[in-house]
């Protein structure tokens, strides 16, 4: 009966363990598999805290971004932008931001990688769709590394 309710409360600590900036859902699934906890369902609540810390982290800087671009007069931003910055920003958007969202988890974190792409400002929707890939995809290799990994030893 102890043991049954630890294994509820462990699987509530995996999603809010992902859930942390700074700690990737990919670490966490090892963690939570080596430990004895069921494959899908940790796999399924490392994705989702991580995923959700990344869609309120998006949200909020797209905020940010619009309250300071009201503050910022209009001919001060068109002098920044030059023709040269917007095709730079679209061949980073075009190539840029599905490699960020690939490799930054790996090497900068997934929530820096939010912000890298915020601030080049490629457009949410996007940023949104190649984080979620790229958790996706990490977590679940990392779920089924682990999981094959230890079933192996």
């Amino acid at each position: 009966m102890l043991e049954e309710y630890l294994k509820e409360w462990s699987y509530l600590a995996v999603f809010i363990l992902s859930a942390l900036p700074w700690v990737e859902s990919a670490a966490i699934v090892v963690l939570a598999i080596a430990l004895g906890l069921n494959p899908i369902w940790s796999t399924i609540l490392a994705f989702t805290g991580n995923w959700i810390t990344v869609a309120l982290l998006i949200s909020l800087f797209h905020r940010w971004q619009e309250w300071r671009n009201k503050k910022q007069p209009a001919e001060v931003r068109q002098q920044q932008e030059s023709k040269k910055s917007r095709q730079a920003h679209k061949v980073f958007v075009k190539y840029g931001l599905p490699g960020l969202a690939v490799i930054g988890p790996l090497l900068i974190g997934t929530e820096v990688a939010v912000v890298f792409a915020m601030i080049f400002k490629a457009p949410r929707k996007n940023v949104l769709f190649w984080m979620t890939t790229s958790l996706a995809f990490w977590t679940v290799l990392f779920a089924a590394a682990a999981y094959y990994g230890f079933s192996i030893i």
